[in-house]
């Protein structure tokens, strides 16, 4: 009886042992998957500008690159131009342009003596500037009737359609395309500034048609800017979020070149959308990573300021994957600096050609090395290695760039519009928004007037003639 009990009693703790082993086992994998996490989700809260795709605004707090628990020491700089400044001279105006003249003649010397002779030295000059009352230029049309002597109908001469539908001339016009255009101002703001300041009468809708008009001014010359900039031998091409109406997620493209740049807004970041925004191009494109550009067939280069962002997060990992992050930083560190010296000429590009040949072949070593092991930053490294015969086209072409900052700097005035007009609510407003952003973008590349452009494109379109063209002249 005794021995029966005891056997009961061993199998009760056998089992109860293993059902413990078993729940220990859970456990411990829990822990495991939680600690997975907490690792994650520190290496997102850790991310910034510096280590990832996000933009300089949203670095703050703890959470900037720049903070820093020992705050750097002030410096003993005084406000204001330092020593050795050159000095930046206010150029005076030729005197043709000067609209009046005030002669200064002396009447006494500083010793009190009256008798003064003339000298053959240049007189001083200087200039003010003021700017007077706005007073618009009001043209009204009279139409007086006339009463036919046969049949007793009051006549009267109708409008021309080009006065009919021209309430605002280009001058208005130029004045909406730069204050909603080249200066992000709101609706309500450019409306108020052109009521109080030109004192031209102005609503929200008004303000609204002239918009729609300048778009279709500069229909024509935008089209034939796409066609050039898709003709030509290298070209960066990037893109960003742009809100729609309805709360529906839109995307804003753009492409550049040296001397122009074109911008589509599209709803879709996909590979037909990049296939629309490349059109017949067939030179070198400086793109990011982003797979939607993986249809174009012809040579790329990627950025490498993606990839130093991508280097810096991956240095922040534990273990031996944070090691290969930080030699890879490094590496990327010395192929500028040795970048920078053979485009300025201190080596010769040869030399640079043949160190880099060393370099690159490390640099994949080490990607391939962090690709091995697992989790998002490893999987980096592979994606990063996909494309390794885009990563050395600037090395073997020197007027190619090895990163894609010409792209990056023209967007920042999409996203600065963006960010004041929260997107577009309407297919019209999305072709204005494409047009005066290509159209502002291509003038400061090319050192045109915005302003004079926009009003030569709408009187061209008043009188039924095409915009002038923004291809360099």
């Amino acid at each position: 009886m005794w021995i029966l009990c005891y056997t009961e009693d061993m199998c009760d703790k056998d089992a109860y042992i293993q059902k413990l082993e078993q729940e220990n086992a859970e456990l411990r994998k829990r822990l495991d998957e939680q600690a997975k996490r907490i690792e994650e989700l520190d290496r997102l809260v850790k991310q910034n500008s510096k280590n990832s795709s996000r933009p300089p605004s949203s670095d703050f707090g703890q959470n900037s690159p720049t903070s820093n628990s020992d705050p750097k020491p002030k410096r003993k700089r005084k406000p204001g131009a330092q020593k050795g400044h050159k000095p930046n001279l206010k150029q005076l105006v030729p005197k043709e342009h000067v609209t009046k003249f005030e002669n200064l003649v002396a009447e006494q010397c500083t010793c009190g003596c009256t008798d003064l002779e003339t000298c053959e030295d240049p007189p001083l000059r200087f200039q003010t500037f003021d700017l007077p009352p706005i007073i618009p230029t009001i043209i009204e049309y009279v139409q007086h009737y006339r009463r036919c002597k046969r049949c007793g109908e009051y006549v009267y001469q109708p409008l021309p359609d080009h006065i009919k539908r021209n309430v605002f001339g280009p001058g208005v016009l130029a004045i909406v395309g730069v204050m909603t255009g080249m200066l992000n101002t709101s609706k309500r703001k450019a409306v108020e500034v052109i009521n109080e300041v030109f004192h031209v009468p102005m609503s929200l809708g008004g303000l609204s048609n002239c918009e729609a008009r300048i778009s279709d001014a500069m229909a024509s010359a935008y089209d034939d800017l796409k066609d050039y900039v898709q003709s030509q031998d290298t070209a960066h091409a990037d893109e960003s979020g742009w809100p729609r109406g309805n709360r529906l997620k839109g995307w804003l493209w753009a492409m550049c070149c040296a001397t122009a740049a074109f911008f589509m807004i599209h709803t879709n970041r996909t590979q037909q959308a990049a296939r629309e925004l490349l059109g017949h191009f067939s030179g070198i494109l400086h793109s990011d990573r982003w797979s939607g550009y993986n249809i174009y067939n012809h040579v790329r280069q990627i950025c490498w300021a993606h990839l130093k962002r991508d280097f810096k997060s991956i240095s922040e990992a534990k273990g031996e994957l944070g090691r290969i992050g930080s030699e890879l930083l490094e590496l990327e560190a010395y192929i500028f600096r040795e970048y920078h010296r053979a485009r300025d000429g201190t080596i010769q590009w040869k030399t640079f050609q043949s160190r880099m040949v060393g370099l690159g072949s490390e640099v994949e070593r080490l990607l391939q090395q962090g690709g091995e092991h697992n989790g998002p930053l490893a999987g980096k490294c592979r994606e990063i290695l996909k494309h390794r015969e885009h990563l050395w086209t600037f090395v073997s072409c020197p007027d190619v760039s090895p990163t894609n900052n010409a792209a990056e700097q023209i967007v920042r005035q999409a996203v600065l519009w963006r960010k004041m007009s929260f997107g577009t609510q309407s297919h019209r407003g999305a072709r204005y928004v494409e047009r005066m952003l290509s159209v502002c973008a291509t003038c400061r590349l090319q050192g045109r007037s915005i302003i004079d452009y926009i009003r030569q494109a709408c009187h061209a379109h008043i009188n039924n003639q095409p915009a002038p063209t923004l291809r360099p002249q």
